[in-house]
């Protein structure tokens, strides 16, 4: 009995501290970002990504086959813009900032593009070394709807779970547990990150494949495979592209002259102005 009692003394001391993390944290953070929405709820997915948040597309005059683009935030800037416009070709940018494999993956089987899009030769999906943690991670600071949610079922297929987020996920401190664990226990499970992304573009490819069987899935990694640690031949033998910026441009293309500033490692123009005219040459648009 007095075990009991001194448990549940510890179990309410500690709630009680994360409460005033949690307060401390949402002070902090809005003091930093007053224009970002903090909300608390069950926020169905679909609703939040109506197709207002993607970008317009890019290139509508042009007459050449159309190029898809998904990814996060690296894709979602002047990406698009650009590869249309020295591509001469429609550009449809479906990334979100923030976001990973999960979301695009949910687009493309909820079919949320556009149903008029002409015969794409490409789709693009940018991809950066965060998005791993992403497949495992809550939420993405600042953007608390988070990403619907997908796992293996028996059979070793994957599957949504579901496509909110619980409201015990949608806190400060459960974002930061959630990446301590991430960081001391799955950093390194490269067998279960292959798991996870091959899964993850074979569904994509197939859902897209649906509508444009003809369509080209290249995965252009930002930087090389050895910032990710994984084997993507699998992919590849199953007709994907693999494309590493690194690679097609020959120079270091996360090195610091390439990023915004020393803190924020988002591509500049000059990465862009390097990637994009190699990636042209590369598939020959």
């Amino acid at each position: 009995m007095r075990l009991l009692k001194i448990i549940t003394i510890n179990v309410f001391i500690l709630i009680l501290l994360l409460c005033c993390f949690e307060f401390i944290l949402y002070i902090v953070y809005k003091k930093n970002n007053p224009d970002e929405t903090y909300h608390i709820g069950k926020i169905q997915y679909k609703s939040f990504i109506i197709p207002k948040r993607f970008k317009t597309v890019e290139g509508k005059e042009f007459k050449k086959k159309p190029i898809i683009v998904l990814g996060c935030s690296f894709a979602y800037g002047s990406f698009s813009n650009k590869l249309s416009l020295s591509s001469k070709r429609p550009v449809y940018n479906y990334s979100l900032p923030g976001k990973g494999f999960q979301n695009a993956l949910y687009i493309l089987q909820n079919k949320l593009y556009d149903k008029n899009i002409d015969n794409p030769e490409y789709i693009i999906y940018v991809m950066m070394s965060d998005h791993i943690r992403r497949m495992y991670s809550s939420v993405c600071m600042g953007d608390f709807v988070g990403y619907p949610f997908y796992s293996f079922n028996k059979k070793g297929e994957l599957v949504m779970k579901y496509d909110y987020y619980p409201v015990y996920r949608q806190f400060y401190v459960f974002y930061y547990l959630n990446n301590i664990f991430y960081n001391f226990f799955l950093r390194n499970r490269y067998d279960l990150h292959n798991k996870y992304v091959n899964a993850y573009f074979m569904e994509m490819n197939k859902s897209l494949k649906e509508i444009y069987p003809n369509i080209k899935f290249v995965i252009l990694i930002y930087g090389d495979k050895s910032n990710f640690g994984l084997d993507m031949s699998f992919l590849e033998k199953n007709g994907l592209i693999i494309l590493q910026t690194n690679e097609i441009t020959g120079v270091d293309i996360l090195s610091g002259e390439y990023q915004i500033s020393d803190t924020d490692l988002h591509p500049n123009e000059e990465a862009w102005e390097i990637i994009i005219p190699a990636l042209i040459k590369e598939l020959n648009l």
